[in-house]
């Protein structure tokens, strides 16, 4: 499992714009920010999958790090076991 769960996203924000926060730690397969299925607004978190567990582990590195304006809560994606 190579994603990420990243919280206390800023509403304002553009997957481009997490991409270039989180790209240092390797390569970026897919940014998902997740939105309200009926408004369409961001729900203020995102997942990211990278290529490699490398990089998944220099993206953990940056749990509380400052993005435009709010401290970034990152964590492993959670599996949901059925």
């Amino acid at each position: 499992q190579l994603s990420i769960y990243v919280g206390q996203v800023d509403y304002s924000a553009t997957p481009e714009e997490l991409l270039s926060h989180f790209e240092p730690c390797g390569t970026v397969e897919r940014v998902t920010i997740n939105c309200d299925k009926f408004t369409g607004a961001p729900k203020g978190f995102a997942y990211l999958e990278f290529q490699t567990e490398e990089s998944v582990e220099n993206a953990l590195k940056l749990d509380g790090s400052n993005f435009k304006g709010r401290t970034l809560k990152v964590t492993r994606k959670r599996v949901n076991d059925p």
